[in-house]
């Protein structure tokens, strides 16, 4: 019954200590108003994020479309630039053309020796100066002989048959565009607008050209271009790169599988379109650009125009950092409020669940069935049922605060203890004496929790234990009884050897005090001769000198048994656990010499002290004694003996073993050996209660009695408390 008021009590106490619901336990609380406001809180950041994605994926469209547009301008003003610098080098071309109709130039050989004057030299100089794009013009016979350049006068004798500028203004059509090389003389890259001179029959006279800078392309385009991911080019009508924004690209080089180049193929000029993945001529890592190829107006050629990310999605990516800043805020608010609706439950919650607990708790402190009682942190009573209030004499009304302090109450000492120490749990017996009533024996169990109102303290479960204590009590006297009477052989036989001679010793002083006349002897026969006086004073002290000692030996024998017969009413004493061994081996001694057992003692000269009772722990050992006798008795080896040592064992605690070397206790026997009643011997000579008892004394002595595993008979150990020095 206890044992289950005590369970119940701690699981009323922890459930009144048990804290409120975390953040995270309530997020998993099944509470429906939990669960709301969890399910509210996360559909309104979604609601937030998925608005701000939403948001942001609007804007990164107006953001392409706008950018689009600008870049598709952007094409349109760098392919009229392109169409104006290309148109007024082919101006200059054409200025050229006239000059040689305007000489009436017929022949091949009239050609080389007119276009080759000095005159056209510096004509040709004063129509390139203020034209930068214009690197040089060239008056070029029929074989491919230079007869005139800008470059320096008298030109220099330079073959360009093997040109691709010279071949390609052969061909058919007014005018050439050709593919940008490295000049021979400059050294510079340019490409050249050429055509071909015939004459008025038809004769191929020659071939006049413009060389175009590059250079001035790819400056410009740099100046314009709108980023370091950003680029500009321009190609030929067959994809042929004639200039560009970046640097180190293969001028001259065919791109006839470009996207730009498809586009002008298709008819797409000036449409912008947003691209991913690798690209040619593309030297930024941009993963996305926008890119317009526009074809220019009037020349076999095109410009491309690609804005990277960095420029076009700047704007974007500056809108999204406050678009996140502004949803991270209001995640931020719908978080800080959900959790002050949800600690709010949490609190409204734990309230009524702390004052459900608190009725539960209370009933189960006020039921009739147990003493209970709580104990704070300093000692009071502040809380006690009826039955505890009424078996320590107080009433409904009385204050109980000090209770435990009362002079009736004998043993609160080790509850005092219990209460400003750490353990979470224990036990606790108190002795209730008032005037003129029986002596009241009660057992509490102690748990240590922590209440909302009393803060750490101290349940106490407990019930009147005097009926069980009284019977104890019982069968210890019934147990020293039966050993008294086991012992009584030994010491009839103790006490009748002093008595022997002490009457011995009586009847030598009496024959010489009275002589007595010895049968068959003759009248006339002179009677042996009576001692001096003197003589006879030595010999009555030296006889009655036996006979106090052989009193003084009785009288040892009969202080042995009132030492171990007598009541423990005196209350612990400290002693020495040594003594108690010495007492037990004189009151066997007897039996265990008849039996032919040897007694070995093992105590050690230093001095082991334990507070306590004497006799019950002589007791216990006359009961370890004697059973150890009944199993050596029956054992046929000759070197029958017990051994009886005593010795320090861990810090602060005192053993005793008692070991025999007979068969042992058999294996099945060993866990039910100190169980009442429960005996090894034959019917009748045992009642089990001899290990009971003695495990009982050696327990309420604050140690303990085990059997040892190891053999080859049988030990037994007492684990005692040391006694700390007066």
């Amino acid at each position: 019954m206890q044992s289950r008021m005590t369970v119940a009590m701690e699981r009323g106490a922890q459930a009144s200590t048990r804290p409120a619901p975390g953040l995270w336990s309530g997020l998993l609380s099944r509470e429906p108003g939990v669960r709301r406001t969890v399910a509210l809180c996360l559909v309104h950041v979604a609601l937030v994020w998925g608005m701000a994605i939403l948001v942001m994926e609007q804007n990164h469209e107006r953001s392409v479309e706008s950018w689009k547009s600008s870049v598709q301008n952007l094409a349109l003003t760098v392919a009229a630039h392109a169409a104006q610098t290309q148109g007024a080098a082919d101006l200059v071309v054409k200025s050229m053309a006239d000059w040689i109709v305007d000489e009436h130039v017929e022949t091949e050989e009239q050609f080389r020796k007119v276009m080759g004057e000095r005159r056209f030299f510096d004509a040709m100089r004063d129509r390139i100066v203020g034209q930068p794009q214009i690197g040089v013009a060239l008056i070029i016979a029929a074989n491919g002989d230079v007869i005139n350049s800008t470059t320096a006068w008298p030109p220099r004798s330079v073959n360009v048959a093997d040109r691709e500028s010279f071949r390609m203004a052969l061909e058919p059509g007014a005018m050439s565009l050709s593919a940008t090389s490295v000049g021979r003389v400059s050294g510079k890259p340019r490409f050249y607008i050429a055509r071909k001179v015939l004459s008025r029959g038809g004769e191929l006279l020659g071939v006049i050209a413009v060389g175009l800078e590059a250079d001035f392309f790819a400056d410009f385009y740099k100046r314009i271009a709108l980023g370091s991911d950003s680029w500009l080019a321009l190609f030929r009508a067959d994809g042929t790169l004639l200039a560009t924004s970046l640097p180190d690209q293969a001028l001259g080089q065919r791109f006839e599988k470009t996207l730009p180049y498809r586009m002008i193929q298709a008819g797409e000029s000036g449409k912008a379109v947003l691209t991913t993945g690798p690209f040619p001529y593309y030297a930024g890592s941009s993963p996305s650009r926008i890119l317009v190829a526009h074809q220019v107006e009037g020349l076999p050629a095109y410009v491309t125009v690609v804005v990277g990310e960095s420029a076009f999605l700047a704007p974007w990516r500056d809108r999204n950092l406050l678009i996140v800043a502004i949803a991270s805020v209001l995640t931020v608010l719908t978080m800080v409020v959900g959790l002050q609706i949800l600690r709010l439950i949490n609190r409204t919650a734990a309230t009524a669940r702390i004052n459900s607990e608190r009725q539960v708790l209370a009933a189960i402190v006020d039921t009739p069935a147990a003493l209970t009682a709580v104990v704070d942190a300093s000692g009071k009573v502040v809380h006690a049922n009826t039955q505890f209030r009424r078996m320590l004499g107080f009433g409904p009304g009385d204050a109980v605060q000090l209770a435990l302090s009362s002079p009736s109450l004998k043993g609160a000492d080790a509850l005092t203890d219990f209460v400003h120490g750490d353990a979470p749990s224990g036990e606790a017996v108190l002795e209730l004496a008032r005037p003129l009533e029986q002596t009241r024996h009660l057992r509490f169990s102690l748990s240590r929790q922590s209440l909302p109102d009393t803060g750490r303290c101290v349940i106490m479960v407990g019930q009147d234990d005097t009926v069980r204590h009284q019977a104890e009590r019982a069968i210890a006297l019934s147990g020293k009884l039966v050993t008294l009477g086991e012992i009584t052989t030994g010491i009839a036989h103790e006490l009748s050897q002093p008595l022997n001679v002490i009457r011995m010793a009586a009847q030598n002083a009496l024959a010489e005090a009275v002589p007595e006349q010895v049968e068959g002897a003759r009248d006339d026969d002179e009677p042996a001769p009576p001692m001096s006086d003197r003589d006879f004073r030595d010999f009555a002290v030296t006889k009655l000198s036996r006979v106090v000692a052989q009193v003084d030996r009785a009288a040892a024998i009969i202080s042995r048994m009132r030492i171990f017969s007598r009541s423990t009413r005196d209350g612990p004493q400290r002693y020495d656990i040594r003594d108690a061994c010495r007492g037990a081996v004189i009151l066997v001694a007897q039996p265990f010499r008849v039996a032919g057992i040897e007694i070995v003692e093992a105590l050690g000269d230093e001095s082991l002290m334990t507070v306590g009772h004497q006799s019950l722990l002589e007791q216990v050992l006359v009961n370890l004694l004697g059973n150890a006798r009944d199993a050596l008795s029956d054992a046929l080896r000759k070197d029958r003996k017990v051994e009886v040592s005593a010795s320090r064992g861990k810090p602060g605690r005192l053993v005793i073993r008692v070991a025999d070397n007979g068969p042992g206790v058999p294996e099945a026997s060993r866990d039910r050996i100190f169980e009442p009643f429960y005996t090894t011997k034959p019917e009748g000579q045992g009642m089990g209660l001899g290990l009971a008892v003695a495990y009982g004394i050696v327990r309420d002595a604050g140690g303990g009695l085990t059997l040892r595993p190891e053999g080859p008979g049988a030990t037994f150990e007492i684990d005692l408390p040391e006694s700390p020095k007066a």
